[in-house]
């Protein structure tokens, strides 16, 4: 079987957060390649309709979505996962790329600091609401990517409710 035979083939339904650059947009762009459908979640429109734009034109693959989901908000999750819910019957991979590195101290809306919301929670959070779909593809799989940009410095759980900067700074 040639390889344009596999990509047309391949249906696999992909979704890839932190898709509208770097190593989530370069996914994105190699998953489209592949054949698969690739569902870009972003937090900013305006970026991610310009990376799916991009993605669409530079693949050929009109099976691109975008997903607006902030990871730093609970609730931004639960009504991205609910959308995700009524459009896919099943995810075979999903991909939790996107990630912070702040150099001072933010809370979220729901008072979480906001890299431990964004790198930790957010995709734990999406992980689980969306098991269910991941289990229906028969065979789903879980990648999670981590960037060599977060210090490898000794956690500190009392930084977490402290009004001191964080180690990152």
């Amino acid at each position: 079987m040639s390889i344009e035979t596999q990509k047309m083939k391949t249906k696999k339904t992909c979704v890839v957060t932190g898709a509208n650059s770097g190593i989530g947009k370069a996914l994105s762009l190699a998953l489209a390649e592949y054949g698969a459908r690739v569902i870009m979640v972003c937090r900013d429109r305006f970026r991610g309709e310009r990376a799916m734009t991009e993605v669409m034109e530079k693949t050929g693959n009109p099976n691109v979505d975008l997903f607006i989901i902030d990871l730093s908000s609970q609730t931004a999750i639960r009504k991205g996962v609910h959308g995700l819910k009524e459009k896919y019957d099943k995810i075979n991979v999903l991909i939790n790329n996107a990630g912070v590195l702040l150099f001072k101290k933010e809370q979220t809306e729901d008072g979480i600091e906001t890299t431990l919301a964004v790198n930790y929670l957010g995709p734990f959070l999406l992980t689980n609401l969306l098991l269910e779909l991941l289990v229906a593809s028969g065979a789903g799989r879980i990648i999670n990517v981590v960037s060599e940009g977060i210090p490898q410095e000794r956690f500190d759980v009392t930084q977490l409710t402290s009004d001191k900067k964080s180690n990152a700074a």
